[in-house]
């Protein structure tokens, strides 16, 4: 998701079938851009994960692509010690986008009612850990200094 005037981002070699979505009206929150990156899904599910988000690995969105292919849910996400957390999240399209409009139009604006009102599946550390045993997918990077630190 880019802002409203934000510079296209350069991709790496290979990355033909990545896109960006761009956010019409900036500051909106989460649940705005969520929306609108669904919008341009042509698939039944899709993979949110945030930018600020390092230590999500493939490894980890593959153990819960396969935990929504094996029990078809409206939403899988990661369970810590703190609940359900909205990020990172496989979230079948139709219903998330649903949602996130009638949320949209209540004045809703966090991505965690998203997940709440899908029911999401929550993916406790016991499984999740053997794909990340450090639970680095925790890692929000919001300035420089925040890449040399770890998860709690």
């Amino acid at each position: 998701m880019l802002a409203p005037d934000a510079p296209e981002l350069p991709l790496p070699e290979g990355s033909d079938r990545v896109s960006f979505a761009r956010d019409p009206v900036a500051y909106e929150g989460p649940l705005a851009g969520t929306r609108v990156g669904l919008e341009g899904v042509r698939r039944e599910f899709a993979v949110l994960v945030a930018a600020d988000m390092p230590g999500v690995t493939s490894r980890l969105l593959s153990l819960m692509a396969e935990r929504g292919a094996r029990d078809p849910r409206k939403a899988i996400v990661l369970r810590d010690a703190d609940g359900p957390r909205p990020l990172p999240a496989v979230l079948m399209v139709a219903p998330a986008l649903a949602l996130a409009r009638t949320l949209l139009e209540t004045g809703e604006r966090r991505l965690r009612a998203l997940i709440e009102g899908l029911d999401a599946d929550g993916i406790p550390q016991a499984v999740w850990g053997q794909a990340d045993a450090n639970g680095d997918w925790r890692r929000d990077v919001n300035l420089p200094d925040d890449l040399g630190q770890r998860t709690r």
